[in-house]
């Protein structure tokens, strides 16, 4: 039995969003797409997440459209709430998008943004910028702001 009342809701989550979501209850840092990330850029997220030391289970991510349908705002403002980490990635429009409007509040693309007091880094297209080394670049120093 769990005595750490936020892990036991954080397993919920994950349990009831399983098609849409991964990581571990624990997960410090909740990376959203609208679909799957490729290779390179969760690989980027996952170093970032371990050279902003965001902890032993740092990633958890959720891909907010699946073949079993898409997360409304209340599913995806139910996962952030319920793991509760310390700081969000939104990776794409659709993602920052979904973010908007579970929160009822604009947010700006590219950018650092404040989401119900957890810093979020908001990109109009992350894997888009693991093509370019100046891009890169810009992306990591936007993963920077989280901490």
């Amino acid at each position: 039995m769990k005595s750490n009342i936020f892990e036991v809701t954080g397993e919920s989550v994950l349990m009831l969003y399983g098609s849409h979501l991964t990581g571990a209850p624990t997960s410090t840092l909740l990376v959203l797409s609208e679909t799957p990330l490729g290779d390179a850029a969760l690989e980027a997220l996952e170093k970032s997440a371990v050279s902003l030391e965001f902890g032993t289970a740092p990633l958890a991510q959720v891909v907010v459209e699946t073949a079993e349908g898409k997360l409304g705002a209340e599913d995806v403002r139910t996962i952030v709430e319920g793991l509760d980490p310390v700081a969000l990635v939104a990776c794409d429009a659709f993602a920052a998008e979904a973010l908007s409007a579970a929160y009822r509040t604009p947010v700006t693309l590219d950018a650092d943004n404040r989401l119900m007091g957890r810093t979020a880094a908001i990109f109009q297209d992350f894997e888009g910028m693991m093509n370019t080394p100046a891009d890169k670049q810009r992306a990591w120093a936007l993963l920077k702001k989280l901490r």
